[in-house]
């Protein structure tokens, strides 16, 4: 999990996001504007250059990445492709020790454990380079095992896309790795459910029964398969109601409760999963049930999750708050427990406090 953030855009872009400190669970609250999506596209966007292996643009970073036996230190400064300064470090979990230097880098060296290695691409993260190095991978797994669901049209459209899975399904095992390798394959709704099903029934079955949870209407869910090909289509039966409703006609509400709770269940240990203000044309059995659901099984995964809605900000504990306010290009960020302090154990009054608090509503 990551448990420090830092940014600096400087110069291509004036954003600074100050120091925070994460959790396993993050829900940030903030007035529009205050910078909470463009720190979740940050975080995802620097998972995804240094696992594909692009260039990284103009800007200052600092993180610290917990894995299951070590505290990473990661450091970066990059400027015109290139990096200018790069450095990382790592101790034991909860160890008094020093930070052992792995990666330090400057335009002119590049230096690993001590050993200085020939010039390599200049601009690429070392984490990319040397993601085979067993004292670098475990940093480069967390960064490889972040995903993030939006729900704008584009994304939720992708989501539900129908997808031949005849290939997929060859390549699978009923195991650990098998769930791994089919959270790797970035299958859309419909095929996933598919998998589990053939491949991993008692997953299914928890996606299922908690999806009927949230929706008490709701008395069969299934599959048909569609040719040609193996074309997968998701569906659900409701009282008194007599045909099969196939996934694209579901309301958007039971489209994306679907697809989190599917996410969560197929994510694998150590995961980031980031969710961006899914709670629009939600009603509140479908807002209600995700605090109790990330309790139940977000063990080993941390979230990030933005949110407007009072419903899911109150039924959430104020320790998962972070309250953004930003000032110009520069954003920063709070713990909840200093609202907590000042405002009080309940989180109802508390939450009516705080959109009344300058830093809450402030976006200067």
């Amino acid at each position: 999990m990551i448990s420090s953030f830092y940014y600096n855009g400087w110069p291509s872009e004036e954003w600074e996001f100050q120091d925070t400190k994460l959790n396993g669970v993050n829900l940030l609250v903030g007035a529009s504007g205050s910078g909470k999506t463009r720190y979740l596209n940050l975080i995802f966007d620097i998972s995804s250059s240094i696992v594909q292996g692009q260039p990284f643009g103009s800007g200052r970073w600092k993180l610290i990445v917990k894995t299951d036996e070590y505290e990473y230190l990661w450091e970066y400064d990059g400027g015109e492709n290139q990096v200018q300064r790069e450095i990382v470090a790592r101790k034991r979990i909860d160890s008094q020790e020093e930070f052992e230097n792995l990666i330090d880098r400057t335009p002119d060296t590049f230096s690993f454990c001590g050993d200085k290695l020939p010039r390599l691409q200049r601009d690429r993260p070392g984490i990319t380079l040397l993601k085979e190095e067993g004292k670098i991978a475990p940093l480069y797994e967390t960064f490889s095992k972040v995903q993030i669901r939006k729900f704008h049209d584009e994304g939720l459209r992708d989501a539900l896309s129908l997808q031949d899975v005849s290939q997929e399904l060859s390549n699978l095992s009923n195991s650990e790795d098998g769930i791994l390798t089919l959270w790797k394959q970035q299958l859309t709704l419909s095929a996933k459910m598919f998998l589990l099903r053939e491949m991993f029934p008692e997953q299914y079955s928890l996606v299922v029964e908690t999806f009927q949870q949230v929706f008490s209407s709701i008395k069969k869910c299934d599959m048909t398969i569609q040719s040609p090909g193996q074309v997968p289509i998701f569906f659900i039966r409701e009282e008194k109601i007599s045909r099969n409703i196939p996934v694209l006609e579901l309301s958007s509400g039971m489209q994306k409760v679907l697809l989190i709770i599917t996410d969560i269940i197929t994510l694998p240990k150590g995961s980031i999963y980031i969710i961006d203000e899914y709670e629009n044309s939600l009603g509140i059995n479908a807002i209600d049930f995700l605090p109790e659901f990330l309790d139940d099984y977000g063990t080993d995964i941390q979230f990030l999750i933005t949110t407007h809605h009072p419903y899911l900000i109150n039924n959430m504990p104020m320790k998962t708050w972070r309250i953004f306010h930003r000032d110009g290009s520069s954003v920063s960020i709070k713990d909840g427990k200093e609202f907590e302090e000042r405002y009080g154990k309940s989180k109802q009054q508390a939450f009516i406090q705080l959109i009344n608090d300058p830093f809450y509503t402030g976006v200067n």
